[in-house]
């Protein structure tokens, strides 16, 4: 049986083998229990936050694969950063084929996206309202994932660009 997907171009493609009916289905979908706030005022573009979430999921300093992104205003001067709310509604993960592919950490309900198991669709790229030119969830090419920030769900002491910003622009709190 092949299922069918529609784009944002509104043609209709075959979904990947992985997908199933069941998870085209809408999931009940756990409360997400903590958030990434951000201060726009007080960010300096500094770059501390893509660098050390670079470095804590891949291992390297590099504002490319970091799971967050700092929009830099030239004109204005002004900075903006844009991660993922980890949105109540999640249109990312209702978006997804393949049930397992994206979850919800237990502990703090951030929305994970599991490499294993992602089939590189973009289906949650193309889903979430937030994702401005690409700045929320990223594809990875030459691993054909996509990546979001998780939280850094496995540190006790929670997201390491909260930890690092000099400035104090971010922030790590409880959703209400």
């Amino acid at each position: 049986m092949t299922l069918l997907s529609r784009t944002s171009r509104s043609s209709v493609e075959p979904m990947p083998e992985k997908a199933t009916v069941a998870s085209m289905v809408a999931r009940d979908i756990p409360q997400a229990r903590f958030e990434i706030a951000v201060d726009a005022a007080k960010c300096t573009g500094c770059g501390s936050c893509e660098l050390i979430c670079s470095l804590y999921h891949d291992g390297v300093n590099s504002p490319s694969l970091s799971r967050m992104r700092i929009m830099r205003d030239a004109l204005s001067g002004e900075n903006s950063i844009e991660v993922c709310s980890q949105c109540q509604g999640p249109e990312c993960m209702q978006a997804c084929p393949v049930e397992q592919a994206m979850i919800v950490d237990e502990k703090t309900g951030a929305r994970l996206i599991v490499d294993e198991e992602c089939i590189g669709c973009g289906n949650c790229f193309r889903a979430c309202p937030f994702n401005v030119e690409g700045s929320v969830i990223k594809h990875r090419p030459k691993e054909n994932v996509y990546v979001k920030c998780d939280l850094c769900y496995k540190r006790e002491t929670g997201p390491a660009c909260v930890e690092i910003c000099p400035q104090n622009a971010l922030s790590y709190i409880e959703q209400r």
